[in-house]
């Protein structure tokens, strides 16, 4: 005799059925705000957003950008009104959020030297922009205090270490994206059939 208890549950977490990309989107929309609240610890300002980007990445891995970037915008409206760290919803809004899902298209420039000056450009506009925002709409203007030894050069300073951490970023990001298609992918699809 036929079940439909079990006809459900095996459309339900088929690879290519809608409710599975709905259930997928909202775990990882939950996860990468649940992420997003741990930024409160003062070492995790900048390291939380971009750990929530590559979360909000692996929709575009598991099942396409479209709903990657769906997912990204999801978390950003519950990030903004949910979290309380003003300064990495900031930078996970302006830049690591979807940092992750727009790699690809840089990296489809040929000429290694205007794919980095892309990539530099996309970055410091993200953390000019930020840091005014941060500075003038939510008025923190705290931000430089752990340079102020620098004086008037804090926030050149700060500026070029934020750089040197963008490509470091960047580079893991090339090894974070292997280890979800070579261990973690697989393993999900072998759940999911």
């Amino acid at each position: 005799m036929f079940d439909t208890g079990e006809f459900f549950c095996y459309n339900v977490f088929m690879k290519n059925s809608s409710a599975f990309k709905i259930a997928y989107c909202g775990i990882v929309c939950a996860m990468s705000t649940l992420i997003m609240f741990t930024s409160v610890i003062p070492a995790m300002t900048y390291i939380m957003p971009a750990l929530a980007g590559i979360i909000i990445w692996s929709v575009s891995g598991q099942i396409n950008r479209g709903w990657a970037f769906l997912t990204f915008a999801a978390s950003a409206f519950l990030v903004l009104f949910l979290t309380p760290e003003m300064e990495a919803k900031t930078y996970f809004i302006m830049f690591f959020g979807y940092y992750p899902l727009i790699r690809a298209t840089l990296h489809k420039i040929s000429f290694i030297p205007a794919q980095i000056l892309a990539k530099l450009i996309l970055f410091n506009a993200a953390a000019v922009s930020g840091y005014q925002i941060v500075i003038h709409i939510f008025g923190i203007t705290d931000v430089l205090n752990d340079l102020s030894e620098f004086g008037e050069n804090a926030v050149y300073v700060f500026w070029a270490f934020g750089n040197v951490a963008f490509f470091a970023y960047d580079f893991a990001l090339k090894y974070v994206f292997y280890a979800f298609d070579a261990w973690i992918k697989p393993a999900i699809n072998k759940k999911i059939k």
